[in-house]
């Protein structure tokens, strides 16, 4: 962008930007720079999704930048592991420790001993978890990383039926004529979604919010179904046995464009009615019939999928059977018709060349980001003994947080943590490298929610040593003696290399394009409808029967299975979600001043179940299970069914009593991809006092 002059003689510039965070939205964004200091930071107002708005994290993220605990130096751990104690060292001596212990581990245990553990503090291209380190990693020949924390279970899924999770563009939610937001706090979690949906239901369009806690998105439904936690998929099949109960399943789109409905009918949806649906979902059968009725009445319906929904142990199957809906009515063929899960598929860059799988000269095994604890305390074909910890908070955000725990205890584990804060991981390294921030460093990014491609432009110098990931694996390499030009690319370069792909889509898109106004859209056909004439199926078709799913263990047909978060047990005990809040972003701003202002972790609870227990608002309780504990305040709350408690994910567990709501949190594989089980999560709640457990912040 362009420089401008003020009148006081100081030269202030503008500089385009994303945001690298974890969050759906994508948002672009413009920096001002006056004489070398960021001074501003705003939407984009010409961006055509985010349209000039910041989430509230991120109108203080410059502030957040200059806080007084950011990580300036490298630093190395002087203390036992755990405590947090470390001294300042120079970047030569930090690059020597980590070359000499990943050498020393290829060389005694053999290279698949390292694992580059990346996480999603930022999702960005080159910076971030699509390619940070990469190149270093596949030279060395270590461990892969697969990144099964967020959302893989619904992307198996429903690569089942349509062959991919991008599905119908969100813009289009204004031309829905109903619109259903599924496991989706679309006014927190997705906020600039919000924009379309309002418009379509501005258009006419009905407003469906499916959820087990009514929300602040659930609030502004015409019609909102509270169901118990995991009954997603029975829901969605008692809802088209309803359709083809009434003969309002579109018969000529499923002749011509599906594969395998009539034995999905036969042999599933028979066994489903409003009575068997109702009382797997914990709903009257009412609310069922009259969404199948706004479904009827309303084509076409645009359904928006959250990741939420399939944190619990047969989410992929889930999200396999909630596809099956457009597909029932045909509104995969009809503009604002369809459904859209996560819009990353879209963005063809050229992934192989950028992460330099070329450089890797043999398979080597995959370890399980999810199953850090396992793979740290149980994994020996080999052990893992130098673990690379990237833009991620494992210890806060990964399950089974004790057993994590115990796994970075190690004393013959050598662990570097490249962040910007020292978080509850970082506590455990040996060696703490200082990364830059977004507005210090050059980008490459996207979306889950939206077609655009960004480019962010460094604006600012890095603050005392601080560096991006990027310059950090070069001097690792370089540190190494590794002579494949590959690895010394600069960010420039890396660019160029992921933008040079061969599909048709990304043609019209280069850096200087890039550089002039932020953001480009992927050439893609307009209205982007990816279904309208073929899935990406190998049939070619809408796969109601997947041979593929069958060989894989997951049944022909999409079926239903109850997890133990559906049942009621009478041990007493109660099913706990742990969604994002509107105060972080996983466990990114944990620590921000806003966020300390908030206090203690809330922990949200049916009156009745309250009651049972003897339990008073806003005292302070322990929550428990065979795995772990923590404590929160209760808050008694009619938003959530009884049997059902809520606690938000992403507390730092040292600033608030040593132990955060992962604690409870199975380390256990999903039905598809080996995702997270957040939400199959049981436990029990009691006050503090007759817990007899200390309290401490």
């Amino acid at each position: 962008m362009k420089n401008q002059k003020k009148n006081d003689h100081s030269v202030r510039r503008e500089f385009y930007g994303t945001c690298p965070r974890d969050c759906p939205d994508g948002c672009s964004w413009i920096v001002t720079v006056e004489d070398g200091v960021a001074t501003k930071l705003r939407g984009n107002p010409d961006h055509p999704f985010t349209k000039g708005r910041l989430c509230s994290k991120m109108k203080s993220y410059l502030e957040y930048a200059q806080h007084p605990a950011r990580l300036l130096y490298p630093m190395k751990r002087t203390g036992p592991k755990g405590a947090g104690l470390f001294k300042r060292i120079s970047w030569d001596e930090a690059v020597h420790e980590i070359a000499a212990h990943l050498q020393s581990a290829i060389a005694n245990y053999g290279a698949e001993s390292v694992w580059p553990y990346q996480g999603t503090g930022n999702i960005g291209w080159i910076q971030g978890i699509n390619s940070a380190g990469h190149r270093l990693f596949n030279a060395l020949g270590a461990s892969r990383h697969s990144a099964t924390i967020c959302s893989v279970s619904g992307h198996v899924g429903m690569s089942y039926t349509t062959g991919s999770a991008a599905g119908m563009d969100n813009e289009h939610l204004v031309h829905s004529k109903c619109i259903i937001l599924w496991g989706t706090n679309t006014l927190v979690t997705n906020q600039h979604l919000w924009t379309f949906v309002q418009k379509g239901h501005e258009n006419g369009a009905k407003l469906v919010v499916i959820d087990p806690v009514r929300t602040k998105t659930a609030d502004k439904a015409d019609l909102f179904l509270q169901i118990k936690p995991g009954t997603d998929g029975a829901l969605a099949l008692g809802i088209m046995q309803q359709l083809v109960q009434k003969k309002r399943h579109d018969l000529a789109y499923l002749e011509a464009k599906t594969l395998g409905f009539q034995g999905f009918k036969n042999e599933i949806l028979s066994k489903w009615n409003l009575n068997t649906t109702a009382a797997a979902c914990g709903l009257e059968q009412g609310e069922i019939s009259r969404l199948a009725d706004l479904i009827t009445d309303s084509r076409p319906t645009g359904i928006h999928l959250g990741m939420g929904m399939q944190r619990h142990a047969f989410g992929g199957q889930a999200c396999r059977v909630i596809s099956c809906l457009p597909a029932v009515t045909g509104d995969f063929n009809r503009l604002g018709g369809g459904i859209c899960y996560s819009t990353g598929e879209t963005y063809q860059l050229n992934k192989r060349a950028l992460c330099g799988d070329f450089l890797r000269k043999k398979p080597a095994r995959s370890l399980v980001m999810t199953r850090l604890g396992h793979a740290l305390l149980e994994e020996n074909n080999p052990p893992v003994k130098a673990l690379i910890v990237t833009a991620a908070n494992p210890v806060v955000s990964n399950p089974d947080q004790n057993r994590v725990i115990k796994g970075l205890s190690r004393e013959d584990l050598f662990t570097a943590v490249i962040d910007c804060f020292q978080t509850d991981t970082a506590d455990y390294a040996d060696i703490l490298l200082p990364s830059t921030m977004q507005m210090e460093q050059t980008e490459l990014g996207d979306s889950y929610s939206h077609l655009y491609l960004h480019f962010n432009e460094k604006a600012v110098t890095p603050p005392g040593e601080c560096q991006p990931h990027t310059e950090i694996f070069r001097r690792i390499a370089k540190k190494m003696n590794l002579p494949q030009p590959e690895l010394y690319a600069s960010d420039e370069e890396l660019i160029r290399n992921a933008l040079n792909s061969d599909h048709f889509s990304m043609k019209a898109i280069n850096l200087n394009k890039l550089r002039k106004k932020g953001w480009m859209r992927p050439g893609w056909p307009e209205p982007f409808q990816p279904f309208i004439n073929q899935f990406q199926t190998k049939s070619g078709k809408f796969e109601f029967a997947s041979e593929q799913a069958e060989r894989n263990g997951h049944g022909i047909y999409p079926f239903y299975r109850s997890s133990s978060t559906a049942s009621d047990p009478e041990d007493g005990s109660l099913v706990l979600l742990s969604p994002a809040g509107k105060m972080r972003t996983n466990s990114m701003f944990s620590n921000s001043h806003d966020h300390s202002k908030a206090g203690v972790p809330a922990f949200l609870l049916h009156p009745d179940d309250a009651d049972q227990r003897s339990l008073k608002n806003r005292t302070l309780v322990s929550v428990w299970n065979e795995r772990g504990s923590f404590r929160a305040q209760l808050q008694i709350s009619d938003r959530v069914k009884p049997g059902t408690a809520v606690s938000h994910k992403g507390h730092w567990a040292k600033l608030f009593g040593g132990s955060s709501v992962n604690a409870v949190v199975e380390e256990r594989d999903s039905d598809m991809g080996q995702g997270a089980v957040y939400h199959d999560t049981r436990v029990f709640v009691s006050d503090l006092v007759s817990s007899k457990e200390p309290y401490q912040l």
